[in-house]
């Protein structure tokens, strides 16, 4: 064909595919307001929305058979024009049979013509498809569900013909779009509105089935971009069981073990919020996800958010009793165990993961508790407050109901740890520390005096005086411990030790004020410790509570009231 030709068989072309367009646009509008047939209607409506998405791809190219077929999509178009203007007048005058049998006819053509649009591109014979062809302007603000569904049919007819580059820059533009509107809806604190997104690619015939082929079969940049879109759909619990069921684990899974590592951390992102559903557990496992996920936690070259997310993975999966049993029989304790010991302080949240994962996996085992000991030890800078804090909650979560594992962890140098990190720590650190001090003295002697041969019994004075939230822990604890004969004559000896009990007595807290009444009923069981009490200008407070009929102090008065010095007191018992 000679170059004018080719020209002037161009601009018919063109033409027919700028009259076509406009005429199916027409169509769909109009099909909204017809009300015989509705239903067929509607679906005549898809179909042209469908057509039109993918003659858009098209209708640049030089093809004769593109030609021919725009012509028959033009002639199909007026028929169905025309039979539109007959339904919407009600002048069709062939009966409901006759009209049903039309509109069969109408959506069967142009189910043909989309099939022949889709085979023409195919077959090869079109070699490169225009990247600048038409796109559907993103819908703004307000925009109605069917504006939405428009856009969102054009960009999944681009998706399912397109080569890679058009395929990417529709997933850029549908991501594009989602996060435009999630930041509006945000803005506007109706979050809702962008679900009306994520609805229709739901609902939306292959939507979801189109994003998991992508993930699964497209090259790197289609499997970014739909990795994206599927997190942005993932967010919203409702829709993460049509993800599901439309197969998603698996290639998420195959993601994470063999991709690149942005697409790793993405794809296990996404996992661990269908995870959280632990009726999903099972599509993991099969899918051989656990393997994948222990060897990304032993992985070097992995990242830290990558493990951070295979740990959390890990921990929703764990309840089952199966998964449990095989993590262990693939040594997750001694995977998990090396990432603690060669993490640092900038891997906090990966450090807390990975105890938090451990301490649900473990049965007490030593090695695992001498660990987590470790983790307090002040002298080893790679961990931070943060962290020695869910040790210290993970040890009192293992041993605490073990006699042997308490006694382990007495002689492993805990008690040393607690005490420093009374001393130096923020005070959601001291507060475990406290609470867990306060155990060990209830259950065990020779934490009793590990704890005052470190002087102890004045941290605990100084918390209570404090008036900090854990006062009463820090008063029970200290009544623990004054019960110890050593401790109390140690206890006894130092300057202002009584004083500042008895000083306290004026406290509010009835439950500290009991703690505190026992304690000097232990001190007051020694003559150093009547004698001690008797001195003291503070002994007014104990005779208000006495003659208030506390039997505590009742007690503690009778047995200094013997005293020589202090037989003024007597009158109280006359």
């Amino acid at each position: 064909m000679k170059q004018g030709e080719e020209q002037e068989e161009g601009n018919h072309r063109s033409t027919l595919a700028k009259s076509a367009t406009e005429l199916i646009e027409s169509l769909i509008y109009t099909s909204d307001s017809i009300r015989l047939f509705p239903a067929r209607w509607r679906s005549i409506k898809n179909r042209l929305e469908q057509l039109n998405s993918t003659l858009s791809l098209l209708s640049e190219e030089n093809n004769l058979e593109l030609t021919d077929l725009l012509q028959d999509i033009l002639s199909t178009c007026r028929e169905t024009q025309l039979l539109a203007g007959q339904c919407h007048d009600d002048t069709y005058n062939r009966g409901n049979l006759f009209l049903r049998s039309d509109l069969n006819v109408i959506i069967s053509k142009i189910d043909c013509h989309i099939s022949h649009l889709e085979r023409i591109y195919a077959s090869g014979v079109i070699t490169q498809t225009k990247s600048s062809a038409l796109v559907v302007s993103k819908p703004g603000p307000g925009a109605t569900r069917d504006e939405i569904r428009f856009f969102l049919r054009d960009l999944f007819e681009r998706l399912k013909i397109g080569d890679s580059e058009m395929r990417i820059q529709s997933m850029c533009m549908l991501n594009e779009a989602l996060h435009e509107n999630e930041m509006m809806c945000m803005l506007n604190e109706a979050l809702h509105e962008n679900e009306m997104y994520v609805k229709i690619i739901s609902h939306e015939e292959e939507g979801i089935d189109l994003l998991v082929n992508l993930i699964e079969f497209g090259d790197c940049g289609v499997i970014e971009q739909a990795l994206e879109t599927i997190s942005t759909i993932v967010r919203y619990e409702s829709h993460r069981n049509t993800l599901v069921i439309h197969g998603i684990i698996s290639p998420l899974v195959k993601i994470m073990e063999s991709g690149k590592l942005s697409s790793k951390e993405r794809a296990a992102s996404v996992l661990n919020k269908l995870t959280e559903n632990c009726n999903n557990a099972w599509s993991v496992s099969a899918q051989g996800g656990i393997n994948v996920l222990l060897k990304n936690c032993s992985d070097t070259d992995a990242s830290r958010e990558l493990v951070r997310l295979s740990c959390e993975i890990l921990k929703n999966l764990n309840p089952i009793e199966e998964i449990r049993n095989f993590m262990l029989e693939s040594n997750a304790i001694e995977i998990l165990s090396k990432l603690v010991t060669k993490s640092n302080g900038h891997d906090e949240t990966m450090q807390i993961r990975v105890i938090e994962l451990l301490t649900t996996l473990s049965s007490g085992e030593e090695y695992v508790v001498e660990l987590l000991v470790c983790v307090l030890d002040p002298s080893l800078t790679r961990y931070t407050n943060k962290t020695r804090e869910v040790a210290a909650k993970s040890i009192e979560h293992l041993c605490f109901s073990s006699k042997s594992l308490v006694k382990k962890l007495i002689r492993s140098g805990f008690i040393n740890h607690i005490v420093y990190h009374l001393r130096n720590c923020e005070v959601s650190m001291q507060q475990t520390m406290l609470k867990a001090a306060c155990y060990l003295c209830r259950v065990s002697q020779e934490a009793k005096v590990l704890f005052g041969q470190l002087g102890f019994m004045s941290d605990l004075i100084r918390i209570i005086e404090s008036k900090a939230c854990e006062h009463e822990i820090a008063a029970e604890a200290l009544s623990g411990m004054i019960s110890l004969e050593r401790n109390k004559k140690k206890f006894t000896q130092g300057d202002s030790n009584v004083a500042r009990i008895l000083k306290l007595l004026v406290c509010e807290e009835e439950k500290v004020k009991k703690y505190l009444l026992l304690v000097l009923v232990e001190l007051s069981d020694s003559s150093s410790g009547r004698r001690k009490i008797g001195a003291c200008e503070y002994v007014k407070n104990l005779e208000s509570l006495a003659q208030n009929d506390n039997p505590e102090a009742k007690k503690i008065l009778k047995r200094i009231s013997g005293n020589k010095f202090m037989g003024i007191l007597n009158g109280i018992w006359s």
